[in-house]
């Protein structure tokens, strides 16, 4: 009896075990199986991504081909040309190897804009990538229009460029001839320029053009002299943090170059409708005897006479208040004066018409409180403010100083303190950036715009209050310049004592060469003190020195920017449509 019972019992105990390892054994079947799933999922997501990356690559490829370089094109002859692109970009097929994959160019939507004789067309692109039913989609917005190259990088030169330290750029890069690299930075301390700081090498995330691979130089410990990268022990990955296939050979000759004082001409007969043989000759006038006053006086008396031009030299005198306040007819004088005084700053706030300032010009924040044009005048309608002589943007208000404003300057142009912007400056002289807070206006949509600062004298950016504590690079840093700067001559920056963050470019026709360390620096006796562990060990996120390249001025500044005889092809940054979630097929 009993043993039948422990019989039972133990049948019991056995079914139970197997469908207890049953049990586990599904759950470990189908957690492989999921697993494998999963990870064959997450393969394909990876296949189409780059199945959709390089499809844009492919249609980019096929627009630098068929349209950079391209001179003297007719608009409608160019709107053809166009037509028959898209065309053939929506038979586009992406090759691949992979089974059951397939990447294509599925929309592209183009907006045309026109300025004078002058046509530019930005296209959004949309690729779709399809491995194994996971489905990607990525878009890419190119502009295709008369633009100088100098436009397309963060920063380079039509000369040198040449890195000494941990400069940080975000972008893609240009050298004209060589491309110098050392992991030693030099400044000025106590008016002593021998100084130098030991550090990283420089990191780029982005493209490098330069004009064949011997043009990349380091320069040897010992002996001073620059070699070629190849000729050392290093690597690509170690002096400028890229692989070969970030490396572009562009030739110098193919470059679409810019004149600043063409430009300034072509921009000043926009404004004012002044025959430009008129306008040059004024200008070639005042360029050839820079040393005298009033030199571009001859182009003041030719711009004043174009159509819907407003002259200035400045607001009338500022009436006196009188001391015997009881006398009636004084007062109403007194306060018809200041009315009259009131409204010509007030003016400046809503501007429909090319104005001409015959002298120089400084914006205050406190008389002039802003500069502003109506978005028409500014967009549309090639309205500028044209500056006959220097021009000073200085906020000595706690009111932001707002310039929102394309401006045409025959002398020399400062900046500094606050100031907010959505401009495009072309000045014939010097331009000099000293404790400067440049923040782009931001717009209602939450777009932020910025300042293009064309100058054919030399650039000077210069920190007043050197070794503060800047904190982290984030897009919100009041530290960050909104701008991109361009000069005809050479340039040299630094990010040692003081900080150069930009959010824009930097371009130099001449040698452009760019000072940088890492991390922390402070005010010493005889020297900048750094920490010496942080020129080694933390990310360049932190570096003193950098430049963040900004696409949408494209966008913003169009209207401003300079334009040249030949077709320029500009690619923007990918963008993953957020709408393209992965699927799989049933």
């Amino acid at each position: 009896m009993g043993s039948e019972k422990e019989r039972g019992y133990a049948l019991v105990l056995v079914l139970f075990m197997i469908l207890l390892l049953t049990i586990l054994g599904t759950a470990v079947v189908s957690s492989t199986l999921g697993g494998a799933t999963r990870a064959e999922t997450r393969e394909n997501d990876v296949q189409s991504l780059h199945l959709a990356e390089k499809t844009l690559n492919e249609a980019a490829s096929y627009l630098v081909t068929k349209y950079n370089g391209r001179e003297d094109i007719a608009p409608e002859e160019l709107t053809q040309l166009m037509q028959a692109g898209i065309d053939e970009l929506q038979r586009l097929k992406t090759s691949t190897d992979l089974p059951g994959a397939s990447g294509k160019i599925t929309d592209v939507t183009t907006e045309q804009v026109s300025v004078g004789d002058q046509t530019s067309y930005k296209l959004n692109l949309t690729a779709e990538a399809v491995v194994h039913g996971v489905t990607r989609r990525l878009t890419q917005q190119i502009t295709i229009g008369a633009y100088p190259d100098f436009l397309n990088y963060a920063f380079g030169s039509e000369n040198d460029v040449i890195i000494n330290g941990a400069a940080y750029g975000m972008g893609n890069i240009y050298a004209g001839h060589d491309f110098l690299i050392d992991n030693t930075a030099k400044y000025i301390y106590n008016n002593d320029p021998s100084k130098t700081k030991d550090t990283k090498y420089p990191f780029f995330e982005g493209n490098i053009f330069i004009q064949n691979m011997d043009s990349i130089k380091v320069r040897d410990k010992i002996t001073g002299n620059y070699q070629p990268y190849s000729r050392t022990d290093l690597t690509l990955q170690q002096i400028l943090g890229v692989d070969n296939s970030k490396i572009q050979l562009r030739d110098q000759k193919k470059f679409i170059s810019i004149n600043v004082s063409e430009s300034f001409i072509d921009k000043a007969g926009e404004a004012t409708n002044v025959d430009r043989n008129s306008i040059k000759a004024a200008v070639d006038y005042g360029l050839v005897h820079s040393g005298e006053t009033g030199r571009f006086n001859n182009l003041a008396a030719v711009l004043k006479n174009g159509s819907g031009v407003t002259v200035t030299s400045g607001p009338p005198e500022k009436p006196t208040l009188p001391t015997d306040l009881d006398d009636t007819a004084a007062m109403d004088a007194y306060n018809e004066a200041l009315k009259e005084y009131d409204a010509y700053f007030m003016q400046f706030n809503s501007l429909s018409s090319t104005v001409l300032f015959n002298g120089d010009l400084k914006l205050d924040g406190l008389d002039y409180k802003s500069l502003i044009f109506t978005d028409s005048a500014k967009q549309d309608n090639h309205k500028w403010l044209i500056v006959n002589g220097d021009l000073t943007i200085s906020n000595y208000s706690s009111d932001p100083l707002v310039v929102k404003a394309n401006i045409l300057v025959t002398g020399n142009v400062f900046i500094s303190d606050s100031v907010q912007v959505d401009s495009t400056i072309f000045t014939l002289g010097s331009t000099t950036i000293e404790d400067a807070q440049i923040k782009g206006i931001t717009t209602d949509k939450g777009e932020r715009k910025q300042l293009i600062m064309i100058s054919k004298g030399p650039v000077l950016v210069n920190k007043v209050d050197s070794f503060g504590d800047y904190g982290n690079y984030t897009s919100d840093n009041k530290n960050i310049l909104d701008a991109f700067f361009y000069t005809d001559e050479d340039a040299e920056l630094y990010g040692v004592g003081s900080i150069f963050w930009l959010r824009g470019g930097f371009f130099s026709k001449g040698d452009l060469t760019i000072n940088a360390v890492l991390g922390k620096a402070s005010e010493g006796a005889s020297d900048i003190m750094f920490d010496a562990r942080q020129q080694s060990t933390i990310p360049f996120n932190e570096s003193r020195f950098i430049i963040n390249y900004d696409y949408d001025f494209f966008e913003n500044q169009y209207e401003g920017l300079p334009r040249v005889k030949k077709l320029s092809v500009i690619v923007g940054k990918k963008q993953l449509v957020s709408s393209a979630v992965l699927h799989q097929s049933n």
